[in-house]
């Protein structure tokens, strides 16, 4: 689907569901499986398919039925990748290999893009340069946001699996190096909402993971290789503000690649180091001894020269934060009117894009709640939104989508269709935590990584049709049915009491997946 405008069109995500179909049609006939869906698959099986039907039932209701059966066929296609990612990860013994299937399936999509940029002609011949801004990278997905948001995702999935561990030294160094390419051609596509579910994604890396002190040294080796990869890129213009300008492209390509390489294998070399795999294990745990105190004393120290700076220079400090703070404060208050100032999409340079929240978003949401308002049970049916914003929008623009998921399926689904997807999303939050828990399918650094990076998609549906792209929306699919299979765990008892109290006692208790487990007795 990425090669064909990311499944957005129907007869490309139409025979994308019926391939995900047949197979598991196949599947189930040559091989059911054997083992039980966990409470969180089931949930997000129903609630997805409780979705699609609403989304197909509201086809009665719309004032565009047409569109309203296209989405019921994207729908499908959902449905039916969810389906084939729960088959793949199995009763969970399979779900590590999910989650590297899924990081290398991102890697190749977004590195194709980074060198039809780097290197034109070789895999884009016939170019893809947006009449909206050809200098923002959107190849092969075909649109930028989209591009940006699967880059982003890639981006927290490798840095999560290279602070994992439990995996191969050679795994985790090449999870690193990844980081380079895929921050790189997320960076290029100037999505200022990638950016924003990039550092949600980051955050919630950090905040749920069980070795915080790993994931730390790991963020900082690729956050230093892909500042020095994006810094560099500010020497070259062809490849950012002008990637029109014909053979300046070719130039700068060429001279930006090698170095592109040469700061990804260093990520990757440093990665390995700082694994501490060739450290003996008494001179590990020295060293992380060593580490806390020369980290305590740094902080410490820091403090103390805080204080004194504080100390000496008091008022100019003073003046200093406060001007600082009133800077920052008029330029939050100034994004905030430009968001609220709707504007057609203007032909601005890529660093320019990134620096202002103008555009088209605030009206848009603002139509998608009217839909809702206007029909708050059933909404306007999908499809409807394109025709409500031509006839209430304040900019001069043809706009199909909300570019909000969760305001679009308010404003044409109504609160039954948001409550449907909530629950998708609630059920696809309470597996990560139960994985995160449980480390019998996935390691707590691989169920770290898969939720940061399915975090970044939910953060950024919020701000874009990321939905009516199958092929980004598949990725994060991908990366919930690994987490999903929380397996069942249930007990076989004796009939007869094992001794004379009357007591019965537990022959053994089994993982429905794995097998015997630790016996127990109860009475």
């Amino acid at each position: 689907m990425a090669w064909r405008q990311g499944g957005y069109f129907p007869d490309a995500h139409l025979q994308a569901g019926s391939a995900a179909f047949g197979t598991l049609a196949v599947l189930l006939a040559v091989r059911p499986p054997h083992f039980a869906l966990s409470t969180s698959a089931l949930l997000g099986l129903a609630a997805l398919a409780g979705l699609v039907v609403w989304t197909g039932l509201s086809a009665h209701w719309s004032s565009a039925p047409d569109a309203a059966l296209e989405a019921f066929g994207l729908g499908l296609v959902h449905l039916g990748v969810l389906g084939l990612g729960l088959m793949a990860a199995g009763s969970g013994r399979y779900s590590r290999h999910l989650v590297w299937a899924a990081l290398g399936v991102i890697a190749v999509i977004v590195v194709a893009g980074l060198v039809s940029r780097l290197y034109p002609g070789t895999l884009d011949p016939r170019g893809t340069l947006s009449r909206f801004g050809g200098y923002r990278l959107a190849y092969p997905l075909g649109y930028w946001n989209a591009f940006g948001a699967i880059g982003a995702m890639g981006v927290v999935l490798a840095a999560g699996l290279a602070a994992d561990r439990m995996s191969p030294v050679a795994l985790r160094a090449l999870a690193a190096g990844l980081t380079v390419p895929l921050g790189t051609a997320a960076y290029l596509s100037f999505s200022r909402g990638a950016w924003l579910a990039f550092f949600a994604g980051v955050a919630v890396l950090i905040l749920v993971a069980a070795h915080r002190v790993s994931v730390a040294v790991t963020l900082s080796i690729c956050g230093v290789a892909l500042l020095a990869a994006v810094g560099r890129l500010a020497g070259y213009d062809a490849l950012t503000e002008r990637p029109g300008a014909g053979a300046g492209v070719y130039v700068e390509g060429a001279a930006y690649g090698p170095f592109l390489l040469a700061v990804a294998l260093l990520a990757g070399l440093a990665q390995a180091l700082a694994s501490g795999r060739w450290v003996p294990a008494h001179a590990r745990a020295q060293l992380g001894r060593a580490g806390r105190r020369a980290g305590l004393a740094l902080a410490v120290v820091a403090v103390l020269a805080a204080a004194g700076v504080y100390a000496l220079r008091a008022g100019d400090v003073e003046g200093e934060t406060a001007a600082r703070i009133e800077s920052a404060e008029a330029w939050l208050d100034e994004q905030w009117d430009e968001f609220n100032t709707p504007a057609a999409v203007g032909d601005v340079s890529g660093t320019e894009r990134l620096t202002t929240a103008r555009g088209t978003r605030s009206d848009l949401y603002r139509v998608a709640i009217d839909g809702f308002e206007a029909n708050p049970l059933l909404g306007d049916g999908a499809g409807g939104f394109e025709h409500r914003f031509a006839f209430d929008r304040e900019v001069g623009e043809k706009v199909r989508d909300a570019h909000s998921l969760y305001l679009e399926t308010l404003g044409e689904l109504g609160i039954v269709g948001l409550a449907l997807l909530l629950a998708f999303v609630g059920s696809a939050i309470r597996a990560a935590a139960i994985a995160r828990a449980r480390t019998d399918a996935l390691s707590s650094g691989q169920s770290t990584a898969a939720t940061a990076a399915l975090a970044v998609w939910i953060a950024h549906a919020g701000v874009d049709w990321d939905w009516q792209v199958p092929a980004l929306t598949g990725a994060a699919l991908l990366l919930a049915a690994s987490l999903y299979p929380g397996g069942r765990r249930g007990r076989r008892r004796a009939r007869k009491p094992a001794n004379g109290s009357g007591e019965l006692a537990t022959v053994g208790s089994r993982d429905r997946r794995y097998g015997p487990i630790v016996a127990e007795s109860s009475p």
